[in-house]
C-alpha cells in the first residue's frame, strides 16, 4: 500500500513539471516572434540598382544620400541603430535629403523619388519603434524602404544616361 501511495505521489509530481514547461516555452517564443534577424532581411526579394559610374561622383558629394546608404547597408546586417537612436541626426538627414540635392540631378522625377524615400524612412522608423508591430509588418516596411532607395538610385542613373545620349533632331522647315 505504501508503495502504491509513493508511486501515485511521484506520478502527480512529474505531471506538475510538464505543465510548467510549455508555459515558459510559449512565453519565450512569443517574445522572439517580433524580432527581425539578418536571415529574415536577407530573404527579402526586391530589385537593387547600383550606382552608375557617371553618377558616382555626384552621389559621393551628396552627404544625406550617403548617410542613408550606410544606414540601409547596416540594416541589411540586422542593425537598426540609425533608425532607433538619435532623433536629431535622423530628422536632419531627412531634411537634408530634400534640400541639398546636387544641382546636376535636381529634377522633378528625382524629387518625387526622394519624397517617397523620405516617407518610407518615416514609416519604417514608426513601425520598428512600435511595440505592437509584428514581424510581418516590420519586414514589409523594410522591403518598401529598400525598394524606394533603389528607385532613387535608378532615377539618378536614368538622368545621367539620358544626358549622355546625343539625340539629333531633324531640321525643321
Amino acid at each position: 500500500m505504501k508503495k502504491l501511495l509513493i508511486l501515485i505521489f511521484l506520478v502527480m509530481l512529474s505531471a506538475c513539471k510538464k505543465e510548467v514547461k510549455p508555459e515558459t516555452e510559449s512565453a519565450l517564443v512569443s517574445n522572439d516572434s517580433t524580432k527581425v534577424t539578418k536571415e529574415d532581411i536577407s530573404k527579402i526579394n526586391y530589385i537593387e540598382y547600383g550606382i552608375d559610374n557617371k553618377a558616382k561622383q555626384t552621389l559621393d558629394s551628396w552627404q544625406a544620400y550617403n548617410t542613408i546608404s550606410r544606414a540601409i547597408e547596416t540594416l541589411k546586417q540586422g542593425d537598426f541603430t540609425f533608425f532607433k537612436t538619435d532623433d536629431e541626426v535622423f530628422n536632419t538627414t531627412l531634411k537634408d535629403i530634400e534640400t541639398t540635392t546636387p544641382e546636376t540631378i535636381d529634377s522633378e522625377p528625382i524629387k518625387a523619388r526622394v519624397l517617397i524615400l523620405r516617407t518610407k524612412l518615416l514609416k519604417f522608423r514608426e513601425v520598428i519603434n512600435l511595440n505592437t508591430a509584428n514581424k510581418k509588418d516590420k519586414l514589409i516596411a523594410i522591403k518598401e524602404l529598400f525598394q524606394s532607395f533603389s528607385y532613387v538610385t535608378l532615377q539618378i542613373n536614368k538622368k545621367f544616361e539620358k544626358e549622355a545620349q546625343n539625340i539629333i533632331k531633324p531640321d525643321s522647315l
